[in-house]
């Protein structure tokens, strides 16, 4: 009943009701969504947001989507001016014309001055609207109104930001002329740095990475050392990402060993490590340069990283790996349990590729190890030793070892954290955490066919 006479000052609370009660009785929206879409610049900035929100999910089961392939607005099946006339008659047999409902296009239509909203969850709301409902060639005009959130407060820039980073995974031509505003400033939080530099990841490519790599110098010397390992990740992504920059990036990834930073030189050794994994034949001379610094690092992560790299490619570094499994086994008691894993790995590669000369340094290891107070540790010591030494019982296994332990391993795939977040509808509290929250209510898919358009008419009683 209230849905059917409600007034512009009432209609946030009507909807919020509506939505605690029944929130799927879609056919109750039929008959008053064009009376919302008007009245929406109207009502008050609390209603706007639920209302949006309800309007969107209705959205989604009442229209086509805007985003099908060969759609004739579609950015990815535009024509520039200077295409053939060949071309162009290809292209209107291939095209297959979109046309929007009216009761589509007056949601957006109504919903795109709320841009120019003073309240934040306005403009957010209208943000999402269009990022799920809008043609992909339109959605760009929320991009001004977005970054025009980022002079709020830092509460409301990790909303907005968090957001913004899952966008400019699947469109960094939205965000790319703004680049600038996602600099890192001195003033902000670690958790707002940390965003910005997710999302200046996340637009680089070959045009404007140079410039991205001088402002990671910059950060790489921050005090914050959370935010200065993240920025050395960052900067491993570009390299993997973009081809063109691998090399220079390693190289300046090199030079960060020297750091006096501990943790700065551990972050650099695990993205080394990563990298030199897309490309190990070209770059024997880092690995034997870290193994130089071997002794200088002590951080266990760091550590292990490195022994992980000397039994990996131990066939590259022949002359280098055995004197690291000698240092290896004068210290071996003290070590992290991390680095007693992978020392106990590298002897045993090391016993597999070069068994005269690391045999009874392997044997005494495996001493070690079996008496250590880790089980883990004896549990893998055990199971090396039944792996690479030969006996009666397990000849048959010993005949799979070097398949086992030396088998080609495939390189990591470095990506955004915010990859899979899409899967949430954007503003929701789902995709802040990244877990489907109590109350959610997932978006569903364009229908293939439009359901009828006409139970959104009213009768005019006369």
């Amino acid at each position: 009943l209230l849905m059917d006479f409600f007034h512009r000052l009432v209609a946030g609370s009507v909807v919020m009701a509506f939505e605690e009660v029944c929130p799927d009785r879609i056919d109750l929206i039929h008959k008053n969504y064009r009376k919302l879409c008007n009245l929406l610049v109207d009502v008050e900035e609390w209603g706007q947001v639920v209302i949006i929100s309800m309007l969107t999910r209705y959205a989604r089961t009442q229209f086509t989507s805007p985003w099908k392939e060969g759609a004739v607005f579609d950015e990815n099946n535009e024509k520039t001016f200077y295409d053939s006339d060949s071309e162009e008659k290809k292209g209107q047999i291939e095209a297959k014309p979109y046309i929007m409902d009216p009761d589509h296009r007056l949601l957006l239509r109504n919903t795109k001055p709320l841009l120019q909203s003073r309240n934040t969850a306005v403009v957010m709301s209208v943000a999402q609207l269009y990022w799920h409902l809008a043609p992909k060639h339109e959605v760009s005009i929320v991009t001004k109104s977005l970054v025009r959130l980022l002079r709020s407060h830092r509460e409301v820039q990790y909303i907005v930001l968090q957001n913004i980073a899952t966008m400019s995974i699947q469109r960094k031509g939205m965000f790319e002329p703004f680049m600038k505003s996602f600099y890192v400033r001195s003033t902000d939080a670690t958790h707002i740095k940390t965003l910005k530099l997710e999302i200046l990841t996340n637009l680089a490519n070959e045009a404007n990475i140079s410039t991205i790599l001088r402002e990671f110098q910059t950060y790489v010397k921050s005090q914050d050392k959370a935010f200065a390992a993240a920025t050395i990740q960052a900067i491993g992504r570009c390299a993997t990402n973009i081809s063109e920059v691998t090399d220079t990036c390693l190289n300046g990834l090199v030079l960060l060993l020297s750091n006096r930073d501990e943790t700065v030189v551990a972050e650099s050794v695990v993205v080394i490590k990563k990298l030199l994994q897309t490309q190990p034949t070209q770059h024997s001379e880092i690995i034997k340069h870290m193994a130089k610094l071997f002794d200088n690092i002590t951080v266990p992560m760091a550590r292990a990283s490195i022994l992980w790299l000397m039994g990996e490619y131990c066939e590259r570094v022949p002359k280098i790996a055995p004197d690291v499994l000698r240092k290896m086994a004068k210290t071996f008691t003290i070590e992290e349990d991390i680095v007693k894993l992978q020392t106990v790995n590298l002897a045993a590669k090391l016993y597999l590729t070069n068994s005269k000369q690391t045999k009874l340094l392997t044997q005494y290891i495996l001493n070690l190890g079996k008496y250590d107070q880790n089980y883990d540790i004896r549990d893998r010591t055990r199971f090396i030793r039944q792996l690479i030494v030969p006996s009666e019982k397990n000849g048959a296994l010993n005949k799979y070892a070097r398949r086992i332990l030396l088998a080609p391993k495939p390189a990591p795939v470095l990506e955004s954290a915010f990859k899979d977040r899409d899967r949430y509808q954007l503003g929701t509290l789902s995709h802040s955490l990244n877990i489907k929250a109590t109350g959610y209510q997932e978006l569903s898919d364009w229908p293939a066919v439009a359901p009828d358009q006409s139970v959104r008419n009213v009768e005019v009683i006369e």
